[in-house]
């Protein structure tokens, strides 16, 4: 008897096909677009490295990017925030103090639900001065890396690996415990 199969309808019946037979489960790995918005540039050199480590590691798992605005005083960075987020059709996801905390379950599970309805994220992590008003209001969603206070800097490299992090839960690896 032959071993007969329907033929592959689109790309994302291949990815989904390819990913159970690698173990990924359910997961499907569609590259969707995740970018992280910052304000300057990162100037300690082992946050850096730390960054780009993680950067690195999210590349075969979404299409991510980093979008570094020119930081300044507090009204001119939240002027160009808020130009940059005007710009956007997709959910635009303030990295605030005020937003909601997430386990990293949780977490993975949100950013799920973005990638399976076929949906960017661009995640805006603010400067020293944090975020106006105005911009709150704008924002599609506020979530908190933490109830503690860090330097922006050392909140792009958490939120860089809770994001693979959340990706690596995603799939089922052994990363998380």
């Amino acid at each position: 008897m032959e071993n007969y199969q329907q033929p592959i309808s689109n790309s994302q019946d291949l990815i989904l096909i390819v990913n159970w037979q690698l173990g990924f489960g359910s997961y499907t790995d569609v590259m969707h677009k995740v970018r992280l918005i910052a304000l300057g540039k990162i100037k300690t050199d082992w946050i850096a490295d730390g960054c780009n480590e993680f950067i690195k590691r999210l590349a075969p798992l979404c299409d991510f990017e980093v979008i570094t605005l020119k930081s300044g005083t507090p009204q001119e960075e939240h002027e160009r925030i808020g130009q940059w987020m005007e710009k956007q059709s997709q959910p635009c996801i303030l990295l605030d103090e005020r937003g909601r905390q997430r386990t990293s379950q949780e977490f993975s599970e949100w950013i799920g639900l973005f990638r399976d309805r076929g949906e960017s994220m661009n995640f805006i992590l603010g400067g020293a001065y944090g975020f106006s008003d105005a911009i709150r209001s704008q924002a599609s969603h506020k979530i908190a890396l933490s109830g503690m206070t860090f330097p922006h800097e050392l909140c792009q490299l958490v939120f860089l690996e809770q994001l693979y992090r959340a990706h690596l839960i995603a799939r089922g690896s052994g990363y998380h415990h």
